[in-house]
């Protein structure tokens, strides 16, 4: 159960942080953004806060799969499916910000 309430807390803070850096076009939010590197920072920003959306939707389904399948060992297998699924999304996010780049 401890796990639910952490994922569904760090999802949402995820997905509000994405839409406020699309919304706001707040690419300083990025870390490592110099914007003497960055081509387009309103398409970085847009890319990058779509990626944070997505990792915190992420989050949230893996918040809800283990409300519903609770069980013993139910609260690891759910952080260690996060950890995967962000590790794969910083990855993704990483990759699709090389384009944005000098």
């Amino acid at each position: 159960m401890v796990a639910t309430v952490v994922l569904l807390i760090i999802g949402t803070l995820f997905v509000l942080m994405g839409f406020f850096i699309i919304k706001f076009k707040l690419a300083n939010l990025i870390a490592g953004y110099d914007p003497g590197q960055v081509k387009d920072s309103d398409g970085l920003a847009t890319w990058m806060g779509k990626c944070a959306i997505g990792t915190g939707v992420s989050a949230l389904g893996i918040a809800v799969l283990n409300y519903l399948f609770l069980s013993a060992s139910s609260d690891i297998f759910s952080f260690v499916a996060f950890m995967v699924l962000s590790m794969i999304s910083g990855v993704v996010a990483l990759a699709g910000a090389q384009t944005y780049y000098k």
